[in-house]
């Protein structure tokens, strides 16, 4: 399969590495394209190309991976399946959720595949959670909680870019950059609540307009409670997950899952005659030492789909709404100060959005001082 890359950044360049490595079988980078420019060394035998249309122009080329900063995601997606191509969109999958449902609308006119990166999934951490609650052993869910606060970024990681923190480059910031990976994971395991409330600071650590400190409290209809909390600008930080549920409890911390379990809590409560009493557990810990197959695993699933050979597309687009409806809807209750409920209005948040955007220009001082470590933004 020849495939077109659009976006030769950090991100672009690890999925080049990855096709050229032999990661992706049967698959090869046919043409890449950069409006900087393309350094034909680091891309060799490609086509090189500046100008998006002219990829797209390109015949010999019938899929696009997509994967330039965020504001461009939906409007090159577009494109693409207009174009007549598949599509591979790195995350997220646009900046609203209006955006995100018209990208799957598209690709079905179109009867093209797109696909989202949502590489965490096969983390088998995460994994493993989803078939722990997914299989009902747990029981009823109670309550979830995940504070994933170690998505540290220094001043330099913004400042170093244009658009970065900014209302009309992001449209966000630790909500729909960082931690859309885990919202995205959180809506996955759990599902969609049927309410939330959420508190934000803006520029709370850093020179920036947008969110790096976010608290939601969601509710479900059938009974669970939740709280999810992310941050930019705390050090060292934590990502824990707790899972009370009525047949169990799991904690996943540190690449480790403790899984503690007991019949069920609700009888035990309402019957025991123990006045301290508390149900006999058994307890188990489950060591994580792999990340799993990553963004190359997605990239796989996404050109088995393309050629055919696949019954279960795990990364289609819709599966892009969720992460980026649930991050809207946080911004949308800090901003009114009120709840948000479910089903979405899409049309609303983009409306909000746009007044955001209106008064949000791009940084015109950028800082050109600054070193990459790539694999050390993964969390």
């Amino acid at each position: 399969m020849k495939i077109g890359l659009i976006g030769l950044g950090a991100i672009g360049s690890m999925h080049f590495n990855n096709v050229r490595n032999g990661k992706v079988p049967n698959c090869e980078i046919a043409a890449v394209c950069d409006e900087k420019g393309v350094d034909e060394k680091k891309f060799p035998s490609c086509k090189a190309y500046v100008k998006v249309e002219d990829i797209l122009a390109d015949r010999s080329v019938e899929t696009l991976i997509v994967a330039t900063p965020s504001f461009n995601h939906y409007t090159l997606a577009k494109q693409c399946l207009e174009s007549g191509k598949n599509v591979l969109v790195e995350k997220p999958a646009a900046l609203t959720s209006l955006e995100a449902a018209d990208i799957s609308a598209i690709a079905r006119r179109c009867a093209k595949v797109c696909g989202i990166m949502l590489n965490q999934r096969t983390t088998p951490l995460y994994a493993r959670i989803k078939k722990l609650v997914s299989s009902g052993e747990l029981g009823k869910i109670n309550r979830a909680s995940w504070f994933m606060t170690n998505w540290y970024r220094p001043q330099i990681y913004f400042s170093s870019s244009n658009w970065r923190g900014t209302w009309k480059g992001e449209a966000g910031g630790a909500l729909i950059n960082q931690s859309i990976h885990n919202i995205d994971i959180f809506a996955w395991v759990f599902g969609m609540p049927s309410s939330l409330r959420a508190w934000c600071k803006f520029g709370k650590y850093h020179n920036i307009e947008v969110e790096d400190e976010a608290t939601a409290y969601l509710n479900y209809d059938n009974g669970m409670s939740a709280t999810f909390a992310t941050c930019t600008g705390e050090y060292p930080g934590t990502n824990r997950l707790e899972i009370a549920a009525d047949k169990g409890f799991i904690v996943a911390e540190n690449d480790t899952l403790k899984i503690t379990k007991f019949p069920s809590l609700r009888d035990y409560t309402l019957n025991t005659k123990y006045v301290f009493g508390t149900p006999e557990p058994s307890e188990t810990v489950e060591k994580f030492d792999s990340k799993g197959g990553q963004h190359a695993e997605v990239l796989k699933n996404f050109a088995d789909a393309v050629s055919g050979n696949l019954k279960d597309f795990a990364f289609d687009i819709s599966e892009g709404y969720n992460s980026v409806c649930l991050a809207n809807a946080m911004l949308m209750s800090a901003w009114t100060n009120a709840d948000v409920k479910f089903p979405f209005n899409d049309n609303a948040y983009a409306k909000m959005l746009a007044e955001k955007t209106a008064g949000s220009k791009f940084r015109e001082k950028v800082d050109s001082d600054f070193i990459i470590e790539f694999t050390k933004s993964f969390r």
